[in-house]
């Protein structure tokens, strides 16, 4: 289920936004406490049966400035996404990301695009509960991703761009291989190139 709103697409400060939700049939365990609701970590025995796994999700996307007399939607613009689900039978009940762009703001590079952008993972509180009744050295709580990219058009249909993440906590707080703390935060350097034919 969805339904969105684009506006102002062909002149002015274009936006979109969009909201949605999903629901899957299915069957699924409690994260924590068994059927008996009692700590799966004491008890050792499976999750408790949850029927149906569902979430509700907002996107905003919305240009603040746009280069005068361009036909194409560009400028400065904002983004957002906020996507929420239960958290007794997900890993990650709450995720939010948002950021700016940069799009043709340089008349001889008009194609090229700056984006900066921040997202969080939420672990869900029953996970959390989870690690602390198993008394874990670390427990999961969170991740978060700070990233920048540049995408630069080599020529017509083809795309260069180098993109830095910098991610704290990654997989949510996890120990290390000695067990004895956390995985230490992570620096990532990648570059994607894209043919279009």
């Amino acid at each position: 289920m969805e339904g969105f709103c684009k506006y102002n697409q062909k002149q002015g400060l274009a936006g979109t936004i969009l909201l949605g939700g999903w629901n899957h049939f299915g069957s699924f365990e409690h994260q924590r406490f068994d059927i008996a609701g009692m700590p799966i970590a004491a008890t050792g025995r499976p999750g408790r049966p949850l029927d149906n796994d569902w979430g509700l999700y907002a996107v905003f996307d919305q240009l603040i400035w746009r280069v005068p007399h361009s036909e194409d939607v560009k400028g400065v613009g904002l983004f957002a996404r906020v996507i929420g689900a239960p958290s007794d039978r997900n890993l990650v009940d709450f995720y939010a990301e948002g950021g700016v762009t940069f799009t043709g703001m340089m008349a001889h590079r008009s194609d090229d695009s700056l984006a900066v952008g921040f997202a969080y993972a939420g672990i869900s509180d029953q996970v959390h509960g989870f690690d602390v009744d198993s008394r874990l050295p670390v427990v999961r709580n969170y991740e978060a991703l700070f990233e920048i990219c540049y995408t630069t058009q080599i020529q017509t249909g083809w795309t260069l761009q180098p993109d830095f993440q910098y991610i704290v906590q990654p997989g949510g707080n996890v120990p290390n291989a000695s067990g004895t703390g956390a995985i230490g935060n992570a620096s990532v350097f990648g570059v994607r190139t894209t043919l279009n034919f």
